[in-house]
């Protein structure tokens, strides 16, 4: 009974923490390759192309 009444309390406070987690990550990986080579993408599609699948 006392875990029931623990979860119910954590639901809240765990919802909001792993959302904003994957959130900013996704939004990271994202800049990173097109500021590194935002020229070379589309001077090179076949070389940028096999940096990704890499």
């Amino acid at each position: 009974m006392l875990l029931q009444q623990s979860r119910q309390s954590d639901p809240v406070p765990t919802d909001p923490v792993p959302m904003p987690d994957p959130i900013p990550r996704p939004q990271p990986m994202p800049d990173p390759p097109p500021n590194e080579e935002p020229i070379k993408l589309s001077h090179r599609t076949p070389r940028s192309a096999r940096i990704r699948a890499i």
